[in-house]
């Protein structure tokens, strides 16, 4: 399967995406080191690196809108000049000791111009499966993709803090910044301009064929504003917003518990447990037999993710916790693909990329607000007590595969009774 999704878009396109993904996941854990740093104040840095997310939750629709109106090229041109030009100005403001309104209004401007990066690359395969697939391979096809697409961004959420804390080593704190930047230009200009840029030009410029999956061609009827906002929509952008906050919760939480026993150091290497069985799981997916539905693998995984939450309660000391680790890992990685195949498959006409782009910033967003409540909750409590903030977005996540299937059952009945 894979060999045929290379010959569609390029053996190339498999690592320039990989590198497109990567700044971003390098930006906010950048932010936060370069600020803390420089300044010593982790308020600000937590601020600063806030704004990024309350950024990225504002643009990152509005670019994906850009995208499906005028192309993913010029939008991701100009979005990542913009996004290298703010995270210079962040550094430069640090190196000469600006004031803290410039810092924060800098990561704002960081958050505002985030290349959707990640959305993009996963709605440009979502045009192209379809024109270059039979019709019987496609949902095969587009269940490969998902898994690999969630698989490399749990592999570059992992690979960019450890980048960042071996350049802020290495060379200096602030120059992370310098380094995402520079990466910025050469990952997602370098995406925007390869070949496979054509299946995505934009209603305004006619799609290539009428055969993707929500473009009927130029002037063919697009689904109105108001369709993003219905339930079916909201309810896995909501999951992905806990996915986020999960992700937040366990990082600080893991952190402080590697700190009470003298070994912060080792957090990333804990954590990236938990990455790594993700990431597998996550490609697993695609293996995973068509008559385990979406509903049933999005209750099954996330009630995977929380029983491996009731681990950290249930068996204190570091073995429980990796066991914890490794169980959650394998239910929040599938569940990721999982609410990313629910949304694709009910994107509205003419709106496939502003929908991927509404989940992905829901996770920036999720896991931005977590980070921030989730360490107050541990400064004020301890570490025990930023578990129950991972136990609590796990449970919300049921909730909502709960809910969804409770609008299904009654979108069936009806459909029977009409």
């Amino acid at each position: 399967m894979f060999g045929a999704l290379a010959r569609v878009m390029g053996w190339g396109f498999f690592p320039l995406s990989l590198l497109a993904k990567l700044p971003y996941a390098m930006s906010v854990v950048a932010v936060m080191t370069s600020v803390s740093a420089v300044t010593g104040s982790y308020g600000q840095a937590g601020a600063t690196a806030a704004l990024v997310g309350a950024g990225t939750a504002v643009s990152g629709p509005l670019l994906g809108a850009a995208a499906d109106r005028f192309g993913q090229r010029p939008v991701l041109v100009w979005s990542a000049l913009a996004n290298a030009a703010a995270l210079a100005a962040l550094a430069l403001c640090l190196r000469a000791g600006a004031p803290a309104w410039a810092q924060l209004a800098m990561g704002l401007l960081i958050g505002l111009s985030a290349p959707q990066a990640s959305s993009m690359v996963r709605s440009r395969w979502l045009y192209a499966i379809p024109q270059r697939f039979p019709a019987e391979r496609a949902p095969a096809a587009t269940s490969a993709v998902l898994s690999y697409e969630s698989m490399t961004d749990e592999f570059v959420f992992v690979l960019g803090p450890v980048i960042t804390g071996a350049v802020a080593v290495a060379l200096g704190v602030v120059v992370p910044l310098d380094f995402a930047a520079l990466l910025t230009v050469a990952g997602v200009v370098g995406f925007a301009l390869h070949p496979s840029a054509r299946y995505a030009r934009g209603r305004e410029r006619g799609a290539q064929t009428p055969a993707g999956p929500d473009s009927a061609g130029a002037g063919a009827a697009v689904a109105p504003v108001r369709a993003l906002f219905s339930a079916r929509i909201l309810l896995p952008v909501a999951g992905m917003m806990m996915i986020g906050f999960f992700f937040g919760a366990t990082l600080a939480s893991l952190t402080a518990f590697m700190e009470t026993r003298g070994d912060a150091a080792a957090t990333g290497l804990y954590y990236g447990i938990m990455g790594i069985g993700s990431a597998i799981c996550a490609l697993g997916t695609a293996w995973l037999p068509r008559a385990f539905g979406l509903g049933a693998r999005w209750a099954a995984f996330s009630l995977l993710v929380l029983a491996g939450s009731a681990l950290l309660h249930a068996v204190p000391g570091l073995p429980g916790t990796v066991v914890a680790m490794i169980v959650m890992g394998c239910g929040v990685g599938p569940t990721l693909v999982t609410l990313f195949s629910i949304a694709s498959a009910v994107a509205p006409l003419g709106r496939t990329t502003t929908v991927m782009a509404m989940m992905s910033s829901a996770l920036v967003v999720g896991q931005a607000l977590s980070s921030a409540l989730t360490g107050a909750v541990i400064d004020a409590a301890g570490f025990a007590a930023g578990y129950w903030a991972v136990s609590g977005a796990a449970l919300v996540l049921v909730a909502l595969w709960a809910l969804n299937a409770a609008l299904g059952r009654r979108a069936r009945r009806r459909t029977r009774l009409a």
